[in-house]
């Protein structure tokens, strides 16, 4: 049980009475480089202006503090981890496939469904699949007249790509603003 608490309490930087080296370089509140003081000045330094020393620098030799609101500190490291985490989300590649056989009802269902996909940024992909006897000739045909209507996105292959009994096309949304609908 103690060892949970003690791991917990370790997160972070460690600050104040927590430091253990002799030496520290300082650095105020402000970015002013006060030089390398003993840890217990440092630390009376720190709590004559009610901040806290906080080693923000543990790798360096002698490592380095500063004296700073821990809680603010925290409060920004959490701000820009949150930050970062939304740019790097990936958006989810969403597939729709068809037959050449769909009725034109499932055809703009599915394209209603691919646009709304695109404009929230995701990239689409539109595949037909051919099952036994079915036409490669009639296969294209409807595949062509599914891609007449993403004529206003940007295609990521050329042209469509063909693998085995399937063709494949995967769009992405234009950079800036579409063309009118």
């Amino acid at each position: 049980m103690a060892y949970n608490r003690i791991k917990s309490r370790d997160k972070g930087p460690r600050r104040n009475e927590r430091i253990n080296a002799p030496k520290v370089r300082v650095v105020s509140d402000d970015g002013e480089n006060l030089g390398v003081l003993t840890t217990q000045k440092a630390l009376e330094q720190a709590k004559d202006q009610n901040l806290d020393l906080v080693e923000v620098g543990p790798n360096s030799k002698p490592p380095v503090c500063k004296i700073m609101d821990y809680s603010k500190y925290i409060y920004r490291e959490k701000k820009k981890l949150k930050k970062n985490k939304n740019k790097s989300k990936q958006k989810d590649m969403k597939e729709f496939k068809f037959s050449p056989v769909i009725d034109i009802g499932d055809i703009n269902t599915r394209v209603r469904r691919a646009t709304e996909y695109l404009e929230k940024g995701h990239p689409v992909r539109i595949t037909m699949y051919r099952k036994g006897r079915q036409s490669l000739e009639q296969a294209e045909k409807t595949f062509n007249k599914i891609l007449t209507n993403f004529s206003e996105y940007s295609s990521i292959e050329p042209n469509p790509k063909k693998e085995g009994r399937n063709m494949y096309i995967t769009y992405i949304k234009k950079n800036g603003k579409t063309e009118n609908k």
